[in-house]
């Protein structure tokens, strides 16, 4: 009996150290609590975990690690807006002037050409004469005659035949008046003559009122050189004229042929 004894003692004593011994180990690991309660028996008790306590506060920064290696370029990102136009830059500095091309050879003279010629001048043939007196009724075709020349540029108004002779063929204009007395019943007729044929006339009747009448006539005829124009009083006929000279006949080289 006494040995059985000492051996229960014996094995109590290790289960004691061996309950404590695992019960340090598993407070140590999984931060349970655990409480012992020693009595006759030598009995351990392990109590649960209790709530998770507050997170303290973050500890310094550790040292800087060692650079990792460069990644891989990624895709090109989407193009961005146009920015604003940048401020006018400064002028330049003006280049250097490029170097001056070589002459080139002078061309041959030209010959002298020949003396040009000057155009013609072409010729002035104009006059105008006028009446002074009155005509009176004659009994045949009268040529009219007219005492003041006024002008006679070319000298084709013939005076003593009191005819104009065309020295140069071409397109002349003639104008030519008359005007009757101051009596009833008076009137005149005369003609514009080219070598003897009539071209244009001028008539004029006072009727039974004692008034004066003056009127003209105009024409443009092609002459040849010698060809002759000029004014006729119809036989029976009077005109009126004075010092005013109310009776002309006029003509000039409109352009010579």
């Amino acid at each position: 009996m006494a040995k059985i004894r000492v051996l229960a003692v014996v094995l109590i004593f290790f289960g004691t150290l061996i309950t404590q011994t695992l019960a340090e180990e598993a407070h140590e690991e999984d931060g349970s609590c655990s409480k012992q309660f020693y009595n006759n028996q030598n009995i351990t008790v392990v109590a649960a975990p209790g709530p998770v306590g507050p997170k303290g506060d973050m500890g310094p920064r550790g040292h800087v690690g060692t650079p990792g290696e460069k990644g891989v370029m990624g895709a090109p990102g989407k193009l961005g807006p146009v920015g604003p136009a940048g401020e006018k830059g400064d002028k330049g500095e003006e280049g250097p002037a490029g170097e001056k091309g070589d002459k080139g050879e002078e061309g041959p003279t030209g010959e002298k050409g020949a003396p040009g010629t000057s155009p013609p001048v072409p010729p002035v043939v104009a006059f105008s004469v006028a009446r002074t007196t009155d005509v009176k009724k004659s009994s045949s075709h009268t040529v009219m005659a007219y005492d003041v020349i006024l002008s006679n540029v070319g000298g084709a108004y013939n005076q003593e035949t009191e005819k104009f002779v065309a020295t140069v063929g071409g397109v002349y204009f003639f104008t030519f008046t008359g005007m009757t007395e101051k009596l009833t019943n008076t009137k005149y007729f005369v003609r514009l003559m080219k070598n003897g044929a009539p071209m244009v006339g001028l008539y004029e009747n006072n009727g039974e009122n004692p008034q004066i009448h003056s009127s003209c006539n105009s024409a443009i005829l092609q002459l040849q050189p010698g060809d002759e124009v000029w004014v006729e009083l119809y036989k029976g006929y009077s005109l009126n004229s004075n010092e005013y000279r109310y009776l002309t006949f006029s003509g000039f080289l409109i352009h010579a042929d």
